[in-house]
């Protein structure tokens, strides 16, 4: 099992369902975890319980919710281990951080869209590290600004934070978030509808996530298929 950890305030729920979706086209098995405070996806996906915590089957994508740890996933689905190709957890939450073990997962990214708010509050869920991290940051805005990069940099200058060379910046266009809204209403994960800058952006992003397990090549055949 591979764990890919995605951390930051902004709303990374429909980019997870597309990367989720995307792989499970691969014949990878994923379990996406909004391990996030609002936990979004719990108004998306279907509710197939009325208990807190559950795992739920959305469009092919496996979605877990309400859980704090991976061992309380195993435990609701009464296996030792969990047996999926590959874990995202998504997180806001400095609790969750830890919890889910977030540091040692494969890979680990920052998305942010540079909001004041977004920067502060990863203050406080990068603040728990106490061990060095690498961190590829995803941008979501059109107007990538060197002044607010470097803003970023210089809040978490003092944090146990590598920054990786790669910077994966994805278009906030109107084109895109129909593509999202639509998704929602048809209840599927479809990513015809979207811009080819954004599946280059996917494409580039999930390259990084599954370099050395899924060439390129590969993904970039599942995103433009028609």
């Amino acid at each position: 099992m591979e764990q890919i950890g995605f951390v930051g305030v902004n709303d990374k729920k429909d980019l997870l369902l597309n990367i989720a979706k995307i792989l499970s086209k691969l014949n990878k098995s994923v379990l996406l975890v909004d391990a996030t405070i609002m936990q979004r996806l719990r108004y998306i996906v279907p509710r197939v319980a009325s208990t807190p915590t559950y795992v739920s089957e959305y469009d092919g994508v496996d979605v877990a919710l309400g859980f704090m740890n991976l061992g309380q996933i195993c435990q609701y689905l009464g296996t030792q281990t969990l047996n999926y190709d590959i874990v995202i957890i998504d997180t806001d939450n400095p609790q969750t951080f830890t919890s889910f073990a977030l540091p040692n997962s494969r890979k680990i990214f920052y998305s942010t869209s540079y909001d004041e708010y977004e920067l502060q509050r990863s203050l406080e869920i990068l603040g728990v590290l106490r061990t060095p991290i690498e961190l590829t940051k995803v941008i979501i805005s059109s107007d990538l600004n060197n002044k607010h990069d470097e803003y970023l940099n210089h809040l978490l200058e003092s944090f146990q934070v590598k920054w990786n060379s790669n910077i994966v910046q994805f278009p906030d266009s109107d084109r895109d978030r129909n593509a999202n809204l639509s998704n929602q209403l048809i209840k599927q994960i479809d990513i015809r509808p979207y811009t080819n800058l954004y599946k280059e952006c996917l494409e580039y992003l999930m390259s990084l996530m599954m370099e050395g397990i899924i060439e390129q090549s590969e993904i970039r055949k599942i995103i433009r298929r028609k």
